[in-house]
């Protein structure tokens, strides 16, 4: 890599010029994603610039503990094929070593797994992806059919603020480390796509969180303890959707181990749309892997 290019950490105001790196993929990323992103205060973009300051790769970086995660892994495409993407690799593994991760992960494609073995990535499992078309009056009337065969197992409701200290608490254990500050910026903007459930002893048997964005509904985290309560959760947050906003399809990421996800994606009519590679290095863990989550997508995104 050129000597005249130098990695400088992003700020709030460098999200549009993030977001241009972000729409060379063909990833579902949006502005408000990016925004987000760079306000949740355990994210931090590291961006690569020209001589003239010009942004051109990015990653963006995740500490939670002893736990760190990868993401956005980009590259101007005039820029591609020059070693870019093994230094910014390199230099993101580096930070979040310094910052004390014991542990990093990361999704990646098919066709960059060989940059990552070449930086020390090893495979842990396939991040599987799904997607619900209901772009038209039929096709919502296929799905409102297919949810019709499942009751309510428990009274459902939208999270409140007394409920997050509960859900923050079992997602941290789940999960292996605590995303705090994702889930609430996640409530704080979409409360009406975040739901809890109890079981008639009142214990805690699923929660999930969802945004709206481009006419798409995206279930972010979700964790349940039966099939049952997994569609339930869903159907919630797609009823919601059809009911206060104009969309058109449902996107929901988990991993390949999910033990009620992809039962529940394909009694409500889900197609796989694609996968990924969850890829780590350092020590192993089984953060991210708990079977209970129907909805967790790419890591650094929760």
């Amino acid at each position: 890599m050129s000597e005249r290019l130098d990695f400088v950490y992003g700020e709030r105001d460098d999200f549009k010029d993030i977001f241009r790196i972000a729409k060379t993929t063909d990833w579902d990323e949006t502005l408000n994603d990016i925004q987000r992103y760079l306000r949740n205060p355990h994210h931090k973009y590291i961006l690569l610039v020209n001589p003239e300051g010009v942004i051109i790769a990015i990653t963006l970086t995740v500490t939670y503990g002893d736990v760190g995660f990868i993401g956005h892994v980009i590259v101007e495409p005039e820029m591609q094929g020059m070693g870019i993407g093994q230094e910014i690799m390199i230099e993101a593994t580096n930070y979040l070593l310094y910052n004390g991760c014991k542990t990093i992960k990361l999704d990646a494609v098919q066709k960059a797994r060989t940059l990552y073995e070449r930086v020390g990535y090893k495979f842990e499992l396939n991040s599987l992806r799904f997607y619900l078309d209901i772009s038209t009056e039929e096709k919502q009337a296929l799905f409102k059919e297919k949810r019709m065969k499942f009751t309510k197992e428990f009274p459902l409701h939208n999270v409140k603020e007394d409920d997050l200290a509960e859900i923050l608490e079992a997602d941290e254990e789940m999960f292996g480390c605590s995303r705090e500050g994702l889930l609430k910026l996640l409530f704080e903007e979409f409360s009406e796509y975040a739901f809890i459930t109890r079981d008639t002893n009142d214990f805690l048997a699923g929660y999930s969180f969802g945004v709206v964005e481009n006419k798409t509904l995206r279930i972010r985290a979700g964790l349940s303890d039966s099939l049952q309560t997994t569609i339930n959760l869903i159907d919630a947050a797609i009823i919601t959707a059809l009911e206060t906003d104009e969309i058109e399809g449902v996107s929901i990421g988990m991993a390949e181990n999910s033990k009620w996800g992809i039962k529940a994606m394909d009694a409500l009519g889900f197609a796989k749309t694609g996968y990924s590679l969850r890829m780590y290095t350092g020590e192993k863990t089984e953060a991210t892997n708990n079977p209970s989550y129907f909805a967790i997508g790419h890591p650094a995104k929760g």
